[in-house]
């Protein structure tokens, strides 16, 4: 038997490291969309997938440097944002090996909050963003990659919207 642990994580916008200046990061779920399909001559009604609802992301800050105040400031331009963390597996003789888990979006700021000032109280700060990309790797293998202004949906690499890009001619 083996358990798996993460804990803690770092926080990387637009390239820059942002190492001790957020509190948490809340990664988007995916969601799909689902539609109704109930033909004459069928016993039921079922769902078909549709694609994916949207996705945000929030990060809490104990404060944020300048650039990334500037980044989330900036409602035009997209946002890089990189969480990296390590899985630890154990087993009975201990710790076995850590894993990097590597969290990529992309995404427009949603919010600019500049915080609430309190007498002896950390200042928090929460960023919001609508993500277009959004990709989940561990121990280097893609889990998950889903860009959806590029109409590519990969799950452990295996490309689910080659063809219907190819039958529209993208």
């Amino acid at each position: 038997m083996t358990i798996t642990k993460v804990y803690d994580a770092n926080v990387y916008v637009n390239n820059g490291s942002k190492h001790g200046q957020a509190s948490e990061v809340t990664c988007p779920n995916i969601t799909a969309m689902m539609t109704d399909y109930a033909p004459l001559g069928m016993q039921g009604s079922m769902e078909l997938f549709n694609g994916f609802d949207k996705m945000e992301s929030t990060i809490k800050w104990t404060y944020p440097d300048n650039e990334a105040q500037k980044a989330f400031a900036d409602f035009m331009t997209p946002v890089d944002i990189m969480v990296r963390s390590s899985k630890a597996v154990y087993d009975n003789g201990g710790i076995q090996s850590e894993q990097p888990i590597v969290i990529t979006m992309r995404g427009y700021s949603k919010q600019h909050n500049i915080g609430s000032f309190k007498p002896k109280e950390d200042v928090e700060v929460e960023s919001s963003l609508s993500i277009n990309y959004l990709k989940q790797e561990i121990d280097g293998e893609v889990i998950v990659e889903i860009d959806v202004i590029n109409n590519i949906y990969k799950v452990g690499g295996r490309d689910l919207l080659a063809t219907r890009r190819q039958n529209l001619g993208l």
